[in-house]
């Protein structure tokens, strides 16, 4: 049996609570055949469907719902980096056809499942609002959630959304700006922008762990958050110290967020393999128990009431 150890437990103001907690675990690879495909194309095509943008451009994504006529819950999974992956990859996800069992589990568990994009460019301008008229990565993702929840299969106030990586600073700007959300699960996410910090021209990233993030933008953006916020992380993911800091800074203005860090976890281990050419990781994608654990986890996290 897994072991795990409690580093922290804060109880804040009101119904608010926070929480670190750390799991030990193995780093072996689990073979991921039975978990993917086992929802039936028949019982659960995937539509690919056009969403319109703020300007007008379309925004891809790929929705599969479970048999029947609903009305169900939804979760809006939000890749990572680069935005603009295209139709294909998102088809190919829903379907797990690279062995994540993440998107199919959601189907699994009675969940209408957005796979979506959203629109890449410049780092800085476009991970973040505009204040010029500029239409970015948020407003495609405000888009995204308008046109889920207003899917006649789907229960309005039962959307939630799922970031991973770049997907997740989004993810935080969506918690921050569109109050209807049910909850929002941040896996190994990058709120880089959310935070109120920039990567400079030459790309070299702040050293999170020394560099606090800007106190005036990043309690402009917390305040709004009325969900609760579930963190995923592992422990050889260089944005441990950034995540330890957003949840810090969420548990600093009293917000329901709960962190959970997985010994092994490499960056975006928790969907296992998305079919990703990974130069950083020796064995390439894996699917670990300890990602199998975060997806029991996050459906019982997403299936609670709010």
């Amino acid at each position: 049996m897994r072991r795990m150890l409690l580093l922290s437990t804060l109880m804040l103001a009101g119904a608010a609570h926070a929480g670190i907690t750390r799991h030990s675990g193995s780093d072996a690879a689990v073979p991921d055949k039975q978990y993917i495909h086992v929802v039936s194309e028949k019982d659960s095509p995937v539509m690919q469907t056009w969403i319109k943008a703020k300007d007008g451009v379309y925004i891809a994504a790929a929705i599969r719902k479970p048999k029947g006529e609903g009305v169900f819950p939804a979760i809006v999974m939000l890749h990572g980096a680069p935005g603009g992956r295209g139709m294909e990859q998102l088809v190919g996800w829903s379907r797990g056809d690279h062995g994540g069992p993440v998107w199919e589990r959601f189907l699994q568990e009675g969940f209408v499942v957005v796979v979506a994009d959203y629109r890449g460019g410049d780092w800085n301008q476009m991970n973040k609002p505009s204040a010029s008229g500029l239409v970015t990565a948020i407003d495609d993702g405000i888009s995204v959630v308008e046109h889920v929840q207003k899917l006649p299969y789907v229960k309005r106030d039962a959307v939630s959304v799922y970031g991973v990586s770049l997907g997740g600073n989004l993810a935080m700007f969506l918690a921050s700006r569109v109050p209807t959300l049910h909850k929002v699960v941040l896996g190994a996410p990058a709120p880089i922008w959310f935070l109120g910090y920039d990567i400079p021209a030459g790309g070299q990233r702040p050293d999170f762990a020394v560099t606090p993030p800007d106190p005036v933008y990043s309690k402009e953006n917390i305040v709004p958050i009325q969900m609760p916020i579930l963190i995923l992380v592992g422990t050889e993911d260089r944005l441990l110290a950034l995540d330890t800091r957003l949840h810090d800074e969420l548990v600093k203005h009293g917000k329901n967020v709960r962190m959970e860090v997985y010994e092994h976890g490499y960056h975006d281990f928790v969907l296992g393999n998305q079919g990703q050419k990974r130069g950083d990781l020796p064995r390439g994608e894996v699917l670990m128990q300890g990602a199998l654990d975060a997806l029991d986890l996050t459906v019982k996290f997403v299936k609670a009431p709010r």
